[in-house]
């Protein structure tokens, strides 16, 4: 029979079929015979119900004379495939009618280079967590998106995801099925709070889209959160990494652990983590001509500036010129990104434009990717304005998100040393004395804040 090679069949137990005939259940792989597979095919086609033996032999057999003594043989054959992996009795026998594929199996699409259509597929989330089951949250998640039926776009079933729950596994699926998109998860819980962290990859260059964290139980806001960056990324180009040559996917893949590497250095938040963070972002910047990748850099650097600041490495109306200079070239290349709206109205707060940076925050939250980043800056600017409750519920907020960035936990103990001045009605608030070297240096700098004149926004 004629098969079509735009398709492959997912069976509940993690088994793949695929249009070449091979049968995949996690590393292991048995391969179908041509005649063995049409018949295959065709029980797979019509799964649940009887296909007369005649309809069988026409199909695959098409003009050649066989007796039924043949298509027996292939039935024998494949049962025999399927009770080798553990799959028996799928294919049963109706007496004096036909054969009937009794397993639960879903169809999907194969994506073609050639297509202007693009797929997406949601591999297993992780967690640590006994209580939940995240395989409930990948198939709410998967509906959520498939209900919106955006066109063009194709959602692979949790069928043919199901069973992707390791790098190897994962791999193995993007190769052979060659999604544009994928997305991963991690469920983390602080104290009460429950979130889901999830990254939209570039599946053809192994390139970070977006990320966010989200409560569980707002897997609405998840799916438009997806299916607003895969149109943002289908329909303006120039946001995507597909701007890259095809054969540098693996450069942008290790270009991408840099990244990361030189994020846990700001995240750890000493002058000297800070310095090392600033020379990989600096770095990276002129290796890679990814529009996304030289956005985010710039925007990193911005922040160490400031960072550096605070720790009183730099003189602070320098590092917030130092910054803007970075996201004015940035500025230049892109029209709206949220990294640069966060980083600018952290700038602008800390230079007394509340107003300004109130608006720039909230553009951040529209556009941004990372909404614990966001909270972070928002503490900062109103510690820096003693709003210390607000600095308090913000900070708390961006670790309820992120719980192992240090900077954040350093912010937060900074802003807990503000308490209730008991003495003075006139005072609403003072810092208590700390044994914290580095603590008071970055509370006096914050409050050093207030002598800075207002910087002019070319």
């Amino acid at each position: 029979m004629d098969l079509e090679n735009k398709f492959s069949y997912h069976f509940l137990e993690g088994l793949t079929l695929t249009e070449d005939g091979i049968l995949t259940q996690g590393n292991e792989q048995i391969y179908i015979p041509p005649k063995e597979l049409g018949v295959l095919i065709v029980l797979l086609e019509s799964a649940g119900h009887v296909v007369l033996k005649d309809m069988i032999i026409e199909s695959v057999w098409k003009n050649i004379i066989v007796s039924d003594e043949s298509l027996t043989r292939c039935i024998y054959s494949l049962r025999c495939i399927f009770e080798k992996i553990g799959y028996d009795r799928c294919i049963e026998t109706i007496y004096r009618k036909g054969y009937r594929f009794s397993g639960q199996v879903f169809k999907t699409k194969i994506n073609e280079d050639n297509t202007s259509d693009y797929s997406i597929a949601i591999f297993p989330f992780t967690t640590s967590l006994n209580t939940l089951d995240p395989l409930i949250l990948n198939q709410e998640l998967v509906q959520n998106i498939s209900d919106k039926k955006i066109d063009g776009l194709y959602t692979y079933p949790m069928a043919a995801t199901n069973f992707c729950n390791d790098h190897i596994s994962q791999n193995s699926f993007l190769r052979r099925f060659k999604p544009d998109y994928f997305v991963t998860g991690r469920i983390n819980q602080n104290n009460a709070v429950k979130t889901l962290y999830i990254e939209l990859i570039d599946a053809k260059n192994l390139f970070l889209i977006a990320s966010n964290h989200l409560p569980v139980d707002e897997l609405h806001n998840t799916s438009q959160f997806i299916i607003d960056n895969i149109l943002q990324t289908v329909h303006n180009p120039e946001r995507s990494v597909r701007l890259a040559k095809p054969d540098q996917g693996y450069k942008n893949h290790y270009l991408s652990d840099e990244l990361l590497a030189g994020k846990k250095e700001l995240y750890e938040f000493t002058p000297e983590s800070i310095y090392r963070a600033m020379a990989i972002f600096d770095g990276l910047q002129n290796k890679s001509d990814i529009q996304t990748l030289k956005i985010e850099c710039y925007c990193l650097l911005a922040e160490c500036h400031m960072s550096l600041a605070l720790h009183g490495k730099y003189e602070l109306e320098l590092a917030a010129q130092k910054a803007l200079e970075l996201l004015h070239y940035v500025s230049d290349i892109t029209n709206v990104d949220g990294k640069i709206l966060a980083i600018m109205g952290l700038i602008t707060g800390l230079s007394g434009q509340a107003k300004v940076s109130h608006i720039l925050f909230e553009q951040a939250k529209i556009h941004t990717t990372d909404i614990a980043s966001l909270y972070y800056y928002r503490a900062l600017v109103n510690f820096h304005n003693e709003r210390i409750e607000e600095a308090r519920i913000c900070i708390d907020k961006s670790l309820q998100l992120e719980p192992r960035r240090r900077k954040a936990v350093v912010i937060k103990e900074c802003v807990d040393m503000y308490v209730p001045n008991p003495l003075k009605s006139n005072m609403k608030l003072y810092y208590k004395e700390t044994s914290s070297e580095s603590h008071r240096v970055i509370i006096d700098n914050i409050l050093k804040l207030k002598q800075l004149t207002r910087i002019c926004m070319r």
